[in-house]
Parts: C-alpha cells; sequence; structure tokens
C-alpha cells in the first residue's frame, strides 16, 4: 500500500490554521479519528506518545506525525499544509508547514516503514514541496503529489536505503 494512496481530497487540511504543534496534532487525531473510527483521545494520545520519543521532524519544513495502534484496521493519513510555519520542537528548533499525519496497523511495521520511505523520498523535492505549499485547493495538492517525479530521489535522514530498516524502525519508535 501507498501513502499516496490513502490521502483523499477531505483528508487534506488546506491552510490550517494551527499557530502550535499540539493544537495542529489535535486536528490531525480529530481528522484521522473520524477516518478510522477510534476515538479522538485514543490517536491523540498515540501521537502525543510518538512524539514524547522525539519530534517527527524530517526536513524541509515537515513533520510525520505517526502511530502504530493494535485496534486499527487499516492505515489512514492526513496531510495538512499551514497557514504559517510552526515551531515543532525539534532539537534545533525547527518549523514545519507540511505535516503528514499517519496511523498504521502495529502489525504492519514493515509495510509502514516501507511505504513512508517511498513517500518521502518521492514527494519531498523542492518543486513538488513548493507547489503543494502553493495550491488552492485539496484537489491541487492531490494532483501535485501524484504526478510523476522527474529529478533524483531526495534523501531523508533516517530513511535511506543505506540504514538497515529495522534501525530506523527503532529511531523513529515504530517498534
Amino acid at each position: 500500500m501507498e501513502i499516496l494512496d490513502l490521502l483523499h481530497p477531505r483528508d487534506i487540511l488546506l491552510r490550517d490554521p494551527a499557530q502550535a504543534k499540539r493544537p495542529l496534532l489535535e486536528a490531525i487525531a480529530r481528522q484521522l479519528s473520524s477516518r478510522t473510527g477510534l476515538s479522538f483521545v485514543s490517536v491523540l494520545s498515540a501521537l502525543l506518545d510518538r512524539e514524547k520519543l522525539g519530534a517527527t521532524y524530517i526536513g524541509q519544513g515537515i513533520g510525520l506525525p505517526h502511530a502504530m495502534l493494535e485496534r486499527l484496521r487499516e492505515p489512514a493519513a492526513v496531510l495538512a499544509i499551514l497557514q504559517q510555519p510552526i515551531p515543532y520542537h525539534t532539537p534545533h528548533e525547527q518549523s514545519v508547514d507540511v505535516v503528514l499525519g499517519v496511523v498504521w496497523p502495529r502489525e504492519g511495521a514493515t509495510d509502514f516503514l516501507n511505504a513512508l520511505a517511498r513517500f518521502c523520498r518521492q514527494r519531498s523535492q523542492p518543486q513538488v514541496l513548493k507547489k503543494v505549499r502553493g495550491a488552492a485547493s485539496a484537489e491541487e495538492v492531490l494532483a501535485h503529489l501524484s504526478r510523476p517525479m522527474d529529478a533524483a530521489p531526495l534523501s531523508i535522514p533516517g530513511l535511506s536505503s543505506l540504514q538497515p530498516r529495522a534501525q530506523a524502525a527503532e529511531r523513529w519508535g515504530w517498534r
């Protein structure tokens, strides 16, 4: 399964007004909760617990809050494009303005890691991010994400093919 297959126009929070990390995670949890049937509190708690392990900032203004859940049957994703960048509580106080929230069944950790790596390598290129950030509609965001990539994939720390998957899974709290 591909992350892009999980995103529909209703899953794009375009020009989200969040001004801090907690309200952003609440908006993402609310959407993921409605998509999965899980309670808002359980989704938010899982996202917050994962963030306690370390900020899920992957570079270039992109945040990736995620959680592996026992009671989840199918994965779900939400993409938030923020009105303004917000601090993301990283060691170097980086800000984010594009945030992909994902919940995935715990027994599918390897599938999640592979899908996430493919999505990040293919869609975190500067020219794609510029178009996504400037999109006027959710449909336009998805169209930009769906286009074939022309340039070489961007290397994302912790997701490169040189790092063993198990080590990356452990680093990102997917185990």
